[in-house]
């Protein structure tokens, strides 16, 4: 009997220390590497350019509409000074925001996950008629609504 309990005694040892082993193993493991860089660089906001308020009807066989308050954050300043400076680019802009408004569901946008699809919509679609910047970066880094309505 006591053959069995000293058994038992180093069994419940020994499982204890692996259990001590693994959990000290999967902490350091879940830390990772401590000289990895885990910042994440926060850039500044680029230069704005307000495109303007929206209203439009939606693409449905229901009367809905959709108000919107438009601004696009550029790149950099180059960009800003070269759609500011050449005349067209501001009606482009907001001729194909008004488009892109009209194409809409209500159901695709009336929720937080259709307004951020839609400004990713907006995004894509202005950044394709849009000019690169020097470097090739697309002109749009992100759209902004300052108003968002939907009915």
């Amino acid at each position: 009997m006591a053959k069995k309990t000293l058994i038992f005694a180093i069994v419940g040892v020994v499982v204890l220390i692996c259990g001590m082993g693994g959990a000290y193993w999967l902490g350091t493991g879940m830390r990772g590497n401590k000289n990895a860089s885990t910042e994440v660089k926060i850039l500044d906001p680029g230069p704005m350019v307000e495109l303007g308020q929206f209203t439009s009807s939606l693409a449905d066989p229901d009367p809905h509409i959709i108000k919107v308050k438009v601004t696009a954050e550029l790149n950099g300043v180059p960009i800003s000074e070269r759609l500011q400076t050449a005349p067209g680019w501001d009606v482009t802009m907001k001729d194909l925001v008004l488009k892109t408004l009209k194409e809409q569901r209500y159901d695709d946008v009336r929720l937080a996950e259709g307004m951020e699809s839609l400004k990713q919509e907006l995004k894509t679609r202005l950044n394709a008629i849009l000019p690169k910047d020097d470097d090739g970066n697309a002109a749009v880094r992100r759209i902004l609504f300052d108003e968002y309505l939907t009915q």
